[in-house]
């Protein structure tokens, strides 16, 4: 009885340190998930720093120009990554002062390549975009990237309205022709005098696969064009659609019809004015000269 008892107490420990190996085999290798990066541990560690008022005055240079390393801990922990960790973005970074092993590169990692990790199904659609195609064909960083659009730690829900509100000046960044001619349209001018719901940018050119309209695949190519409009304004058709957006009436290479109608306008206008203040002109000139304005006259 000692013999089979002695036994099964030895394969009882046995089962039980196979079995905690296995979970700790398991817990090593499991791979991360999203809610394992909703973790704000370590932050801490950050805010130390880079959360102190002190440090608004230091500075780092990148791409040839100063850039504070104050982040402000209540605007970030009310962003919409306020519940990450640093690290999420800043990987491999560690508290204290940080090598060029951890700085090499963190730039388009923070502000690109890390975006990646957690949208894959956006990061894809940016990657085949217009401007994506220039950031990887190496554009030299003249292509807008995610942090460019979204901010760094001030991230702001993209169905917000203080987003939607902030996209016609971020797209007037590069754009900014392309911003005073939508002012110059009905969309435009609706926005400007407080009409929220009126088209903004991103609603006909979309927001992260933004395509050339010559591309089948853009939603203001030819193809695409009145289904776009349609999102707005259900019953359009193509002569709907065929209104001219984006047109300088002042360039002839904008429209060449167009221009040469403002010409025509402008011409009008000068011959009417000139016409008028000239026959006023010689008519107040007659009435001096024949003594029409003299007192004792109407005497």
């Amino acid at each position: 009885m000692t013999r089979s008892r002695t036994a099964a107490l030895a394969a009882l420990l046995t089962l039980a340190v196979l079995l905690g190996a296995a979970s700790a085999a398991a817990a090593t290798t499991a791979p991360a998930t999203a809610q394992s990066a909703l973790t704000v541990t370590g932050n801490d560690a950050c805010f130390r720093c880079h959360g102190q008022q002190d440090v608004r005055d230091q500075t780092i240079v990148v791409d040839g120009r100063p850039k504070s390393i104050f982040v402000n801990r209540a605007i970030y922990d009310a962003s919409r990554h306020g519940g990450l960790a640093c690290t999420s973005c800043h990987i491999g970074f560690k508290p204290g002062l940080h090598g060029t092993d951890e700085t090499m590169g963190w730039l388009v990692t923070a502000k690109l390549t890390a975006c990646n990790n957690c949208h894959a199904d956006v990061f894809d659609m940016y990657r085949g975009s217009f401007h994506g195609n220039l950031v990887f064909g190496e554009s030299g960083g003249k292509a807008p990237v995610c942090a460019d659009c979204h901010v760094a730690h001030n991230i702001t829900p993209p169905d917000s309205p203080a987003f939607r509100a902030s996209i016609d000046g971020l797209c007037a960044r590069c754009h900014a022709q392309q911003l005073h001619t939508y002012l110059d349209s009905y969309h435009g001018k609706a926005y400007a005098l407080g009409d929220a719901q009126t088209a903004v940018c991103t609603d006909c050119h979309g927001g992260h696969k933004i395509l050339p309209p010559s591309d089948p695949e853009s939603t203001v190519s030819p193809q695409n064009l009145v289904a776009t409009c349609a999102r707005c304004h259900p019953g359009a058709n193509e002569n709907f659609a065929g209104f001219m957006v984006h047109v300088d009436p002042q360039s002839p290479s904008s429209s060449l019809v167009v221009w040469t109608f403002w010409i025509l306008y402008i011409l009008l206008m000068t011959v009417i004015f000139t016409f008028g203040f000239t026959h006023t002109a010689l008519y107040i000139y007659r009435g001096i000269k024949d003594g029409l304005y003299k007192r004792d006259r109407h005497g």
